[in-house]
C-alpha cells in the first residue's frame, strides 16, 4: 500500500534527502492509519452510525465543543445524538418526498410544486390544489 503511495504525483526523490524521508514519513503513516481503519471498524464512531468518515467530522461541531483546539467527546453520547440528528433528517426527506409526490398526483408540476413546498408547510398539502384544479364542494 506504501508502495502505491509513492507511485503517485508528488514524490520527487530530486528534492533532497530530507524531503523525500518526511513524504515517505508521512505517507507512511496514512497507510498505518488506514490499516488500522480496515482491521477494526467497529472502534470508530462513524462506522456505527453508519456513515462516512468526513461526514461525521462534518458534523462533529453540531454535538461537541472544542477545548484547547480538540473536542472534547463522549462517543457513546455523541453517536447517541448524531442518530437523533440523522434519523431526524431521514424523517424531514421522507415526508418532502411523499408530499411533492401527492402534489404530482393532483396535478402540480415539479417546478411549481417545488414552489410551493417553499411556501407551506407539508401539512398543508392535503388541502393543496393547482389553480383551476381544486374540486367543487358538494
Amino acid at each position: 500500500m506504501l508502495l502505491e503511495q509513492l507511485i503517485q504525483p508528488g514524490f520527487d526523490p530530486a528534492q533532497g534527502a530530507e524531503l523525500t524521508r518526511r513524504y515517505v514519513r508521512r505517507k507512511a503513516s496514512i497507510v498505518v492509519m488506514e490499516h488500522h481503519k480496515q482491521e477494526s471498524p467497529q472502534r470508530y464512531p462513524w462506522t456505527r452510525l453508519g456513515i462516512s468518515e468526513r461526514r461525521y467530522y462534518k458534523l462533529l461541531p453540531l454535538f461537541a465543543q472544542k477545548v484547547n483546539g480538540r473536542y472534547q467527546v463522549d462517543y457513546d453520547d455523541i453517536v447517541t445524538k448524531m442518530r437523533e440528528h440523522l434519523d431526524g433528517k431521514d424523517q424531514g426527506r421522507e415526508i418532502r418526498a411523499a408530499t411533492l409526490d401527492l402534489l404530482k398526483r393532483r396535478g402540480f408540476s415539479q417546478a411549481a410544486a417545488r414552489k410551493w413546498m417553499q411556501r407551506h408547510q407539508p401539512e398543508e398539502a392535503l388541502d393543496a390544489w393547482p389553480r383551476g384544479l381544486r374540486p367543487q364542494p358538494e
